[in-house]
């Protein structure tokens, strides 16, 4: 079945209404057939409809719905800033690993201004929401650009991912209701400056015990295995 996750969903008198992209998608993309099933989810909310097709028309028909409701912490990504097609990739992989949000941040090894990065959002928007409905999120997840300053005032866990950390990520107890900011580095990690800033926050650092990893891989890895934690540890 097809399942697109989306922002917002346009709902009346019992059909869900695509936007024109979605519904040329649907139609000339995927060539869908009166009587196919599609999902929709936004929010949370998932409906079931059934296509029929009138000529060059298409309408969808909802015949069921239902609520995802989440009772555990949500899972954000800090993400410093990076090559966009680096970026592209982190935040590719991110939703499929499970994180609920990404955060943007400028960082002492960032090489990308965040103005082009800002230049960029409505591509950036596309691709987590292309990714959304390919691994059947039910939400779909936001992109904020912040400074660190801000993201570190948010109230939640902040974990910082640091290669050289004692410390292993295996041994995070995840239990706490509280959110989790899960802090990714750019190429090159987190500078001393940086590292003393987490550690006058009292933020936990932990590393893998694996060669050093790409941006990419990094938030694959480290988002998917916290994303794991939580869910073992809090019986999801």
């Amino acid at each position: 079945m097809i399942h697109l996750v989306r922002e917002k969903l346009n709902i009346s008198d019992g059909l869900l209404v695509p936007e024109e992209t979605d519904l040329h998608y649907l139609t000339r993309v995927r060539r869908i057939r009166s009587g196919e099933k599609v999902s929709f989810a936004s929010a949370g909310d998932v409906f079931e409809t059934e296509c029929e097709l009138s000529g060059k028309d298409a309408v969808f028909k909802i015949i069921s719905k239902y609520s995802d409701l989440q009772d555990r912490p949500k899972l954000f990504a800090a993400l410093a800033s990076a090559d966009i097609s680096a970026l592209e990739e982190c935040l590719r992989n991110g939703v499929e690993a499970g994180a609920d949000a990404f955060f943007i941040f400028r960082s002492d090894y960032s090489n990308t201004d965040m103005k082009l990065i800002e230049k960029k959002m409505p591509r950036l928007k596309t691709i987590v929401a292309s990714a959304a409905s390919q691994s059947r999120r039910t939400r779909l997840p936001e992109i904020t650009l912040k400074t660190m300053d801000e993201l570190a005032g948010m109230d939640c866990e902040h974990i910082a991912l640091h290669p050289y950390s004692p410390i292993n990520l295996n041994s995070y107890d995840c239990r706490s209701k509280k959110d989790k900011m899960l802090w990714i580095g750019a190429e090159g990690g987190f500078s001393e400056k940086e590292t003393a800033f987490f550690e006058s926050r009292n933020f936990r650092m932990f590393s893998l015990k694996t060669p050093i990893l790409r941006m990419e891989n990094a938030v694959t890895a480290t988002l998917a295995f916290v994303r794991n934690l939580i869910n073992l540890q809090t019986g999801e």
